[in-house]
């Protein structure tokens, strides 16, 4: 039925299209036919040519500031400059104090004999003293004068030395001379030091004594003297170590 409908519509439409064809070659109007329905769509055509490259865009605003970056490795180390021009003087500072650092005065004693001319062969001849200030110094010793051994026998040297409170001197060793003649009554006196310094002495009042006796290892004395009309002295001073 739907079959018979469509050719029905077909033949009328057929009609009018002729009635079109009459009019347009007699000049006479004929039955207007109506339009058809749209035809299905063809088949997609080929790709174009590309087109030609537009004209470039204004340039876009700055972007905003990137995240810092990391620090990079250290560079080499450059060659080293000319030496700079010496610089002004500067100020002259405030003065330190520092009284714990301050030296106090030299603690020194003088002791004098004049001829004292003692021709004893053994014991203590001089004797000077010193108050030691304090534990940690040392002292120096200096005894100056002449001296004198004469051989008797067998009896051929005489040794002279320092004691402090009657002990000799142990740090860093004695302090001591020794005479020794063979001639007998050669009667020579000679000027003489004996000199050192002594550590480890406690501070306090120090006895120094110039002594006379047997030398060492233990021969026995001579005929000795000690001092022989000149001036003996003995100088004691403490010193820092």
């Amino acid at each position: 039925m739907a079959r018979l409908l469509c050719s029905l519509i077909s033949l009328v439409c057929l009609l009018f299209c002729l009635s079109d064809v009459v009019t347009q070659l007699t000049g006479e109007t004929a039955l207007q036919c109506p339009a058809g329905r749209d035809g299905r769509d063809g088949q997609p055509g080929s790709s174009g040519l590309n087109g030609r490259d537009g004209i470039p865009g204004a340039a876009g605003r700055d972007g905003k500031d990137g995240a810092p970056g990391r620090d990079g490795a250290p560079g080499l180390n450059g060659e080293k400059g000319d030496t700079g021009d010496t610089g002004l003087q500067g100020a002259a500072g405030i003065p330190g104090t520092c009284p714990p650092c301050q030296l106090p005065k030299r603690n020194i004693t003088h002791c004098t004999w004049d001829a004292s001319n003692d021709d004893r062969d053994s014991g203590v001849i001089h004797q000077c003293s010193l108050i030691k200030q304090r534990g940690q110094t040392a002292i120096l010793v200096r005894w100056t004068g002449n001296l004198r051994s004469i051989s008797n026998g067998a009896k051929t040297c005489s040794r002279w030395w320092i004691t402090f409170n009657g002990v000799e001197c142990v740090d860093p060793a004695k302090i001591d001379v020794q005479m020794y003649t063979n001639t007998a009554g050669h009667n020579f006196h000679a000027p003489s030091i004996v000199e050192g310094i002594c550590y480890n002495i406690e501070e306090g009042s120090v006895n120094v004594q110039l002594n006379v006796g047997d030398c060492r290892p233990g021969d026995e004395h001579g005929d000795a003297y000690t001092g022989w009309n000149s001036v003996s002295r003995m100088i004691i001073e403490e010193i820092e170590l």
